[in-house]
C-alpha cells in the first residue's frame, strides 16, 4: 500500500477537527512544515474548504497560513453562508408553495444532510433535491414556476429520475424517482422500498423532519437514508468521480441518526442492492479517517482496520475530486449532442471502471453492462425514430 503524502495526512486532520470540533494536533503544523497551498487546494478540490478553516482555527495562531491565505477562507465562508441562506428561504418558500396545493415533499440529501454538521453553515452547498413521487412530480413543476417566471429557468432539462430547473439563481431538482440503479431488477426493488420508506409515508410522523425557520421540511427515514446516502456517492463515484463531501455527508448523518437506523433492514436492502462491500469500505474509510467512532457504524465489519482496498478509494477519491471535476481524464462535454457525450463517456468511462473494478468488481461489471445496454437503448430510441 502506497503512504499517503504528507499534504494529504495533514489535510485529513484538519477535516476531522472540523467536522467534530476537535483540535488538531499543534506538532503537525509547525510553522514551515506545512505546504499550505496544497493543503488547501485539496480542500478546495474535495469542496471542504470551509470545513477545513474551522480545523485550523483549533491551531494556535502562529501556526495558522499567511494572512492572505486566511483571508480568502474568511471571504469563502462568507459566501458558503450566504448560500445556505438562500438555499433554506428557497426551500422554505417551494415547501410552502407546494403544501398550499396539497403536494408533499420530501427533502432528499443536501440542507437536510448539512443539519447533521457541526456548523452546517460549513458545508459547502449544492442544489435543491425534492422528491414528489409520480403523483405530484409534473404538477410540482408548474407550481416553481408560478412562483417567479423571470429567475425560473424557462425550458426545464428532464432526465430519467428528475426534472432540473432554477429559482432565485437555485438550482432544483424535482424527483419522481429517488434515484436509479444499474438494472431493471435492482430499479425495480429499490423504487419499491422507496414507495415504502417515502410515497407511503406522506404525511405521517414517520418521516424525518427539519424545522427550517419554521417551515416543516420533511426528510427520508433514517434507515432509507443511511443507504440512499452511500448510493449517491457510489453512484457518481462510478460514473464520473466523486469527493470527500459525499462521504461526509454520510458520516455525519451516521453520526446523528444511527440509533435510529434498523440494522436488520439494512442488513438485507444492502445484500439486495449488491452493496455489502462497498458499505464495508466506505464504513472503514468513514473510521479511519474521518473519525466516526465505530459504534456509531451500523454493520461494522469485523476487522475495521483499513484494507488495502480502504486505501485504493481514499486514493481514487484524491485524484477525482468533488464529482470528478479534478481528474485530468475527465471530459466536459455538457453541451455536446447526446450521441457526442456519450461517444466521450464511452472512450472515458471504461478507463475508469479498470480502475474501480479492484474495488468493487461485482458492482462495476453490472454498472458496465448496465451502461452499456441503456446507451443503446437511448440512442436508437432518438435517432432512428427520429430517421423513421
Amino acid at each position: 500500500m502506497k503512504p499517503m503524502k504528507k499534504t494529504q495526512t495533514q489535510f485529513l486532520e484538519l477535516l476531522r477537527a472540523g467536522l467534530w470540533g476537535v483540535p488538531v494536533n499543534p506538532e503537525n503544523f509547525k510553522p514551515d512544515s506545512v505546504d499550505w497551498k496544497t493543503v488547501l487546494r485539496i480542500a478546495r478540490e474535495q469542496t471542504m474548504l470551509v470545513v477545513v478553516a474551522d480545523g485550523i482555527e483549533t491551531l494556535p495562531k502562529e501556526s495558522w497560513p499567511e494572512k492572505d491565505f486566511m483571508m480568502k477562507l474568511a471571504m469563502m465562508r462568507l459566501r458558503t453562508e450566504y448560500v445556505h441562506r438562500l438555499l433554506n428561504l428557497t426551500i422554505a418558500q417551494i415547501v410552502n408553495a407546494l403544501d398550499a396545493e396539497g403536494i408533499h415533499s420530501v427533502l432528499l440529501k443536501g440542507q437536510g444532510i448539512a443539519q447533521n454538521y457541526l456548523r452546517p453553515e460549513s458545508r459547502a452547498c449544492g442544489d435543491i433535491d425534492l422528491y414528489t413521487g409520480n403523483r405530484g412530480y409534473q404538477r410540482a413543476f408548474d407550481i416553481i414556476e408560478s412562483l417567479n417566471e423571470e429567475q425560473v429557468r424557462k425550458k426545464p432539462v428532464e432526465s430519467e429520475h428528475h426534472m432540473h430547473t432554477s429559482l432565485n439563481g437555485v438550482e432544483v431538482e424535482i424527483h419522481r424517482y429517488a434515484s436509479f440503479l444499474h438494472g431493471t431488477r435492482l430499479n425495480e426493488n429499490f423504487h419499491k422500498w422507496t414507495q415504502e420508506n417515502i410515497d407511503d409515508l406522506f404525511g405521517s410522523d414517520k418521516l424525518g423532519i427539519w424545522d427550517n425557520d419554521g417551515t416543516a421540511v420533511f426528510l427520508p427515514p433514517a434507515t432509507f437514508n443511511a443507504l440512499f446516502v452511500l448510493h449517491h456517492a457510489v453512484r457518481h463515484m462510478t460514473l464520473e468521480g466523486v469527493g470527500l463531501r459525499q462521504i461526509c455527508d454520510w458520516t455525519m448523518f451516521l453520526h446523528k441518526s444511527h440509533a435510529q437506523v434498523d440494522v436488520e433492514v439494512l442488513g438485507r436492502k444492502l445484500k439486495e442492492l449488491q452493496m455489502v462491500r462497498i458499505w464495508q469500505e466506505f464504513g472503514r474509510l468513514a473510521v479511519n479517517f474521518l473519525g466516526l467512532p465505530v459504534e456509531e457504524l451500523p454493520l461494522a465489519p469485523k476487522d475495521i482496520a483499513p484494507t488495502r482496498k480502504t486505501y485504493m478509494l481514499l486514493r481514487h477519491i484524491f485524484i477525482s475530486g468533488n464529482f470528478g471535476r479534478f481528474d485530468v481524464n475527465r471530459l466536459d462535454d455538457s453541451e455536446e449532442p447526446l450521441i457526442v457525450k456519450r461517444w466521450h463517456i464511452f472512450i472515458f468511462l471504461p478507463k475508469r471502471l479498470v480502475k474501480l473494478f479492484g474495488l468493487f468488481p461485482g458492482y462495476v461489471m453490472a454498472f458496465m453492462w448496465y451502461w452499456f445496454t441503456s446507451t443503446v437503448v437511448r440512442l436508437t430510441r432518438k435517432y432512428f425514430r427520429r430517421s423513421k
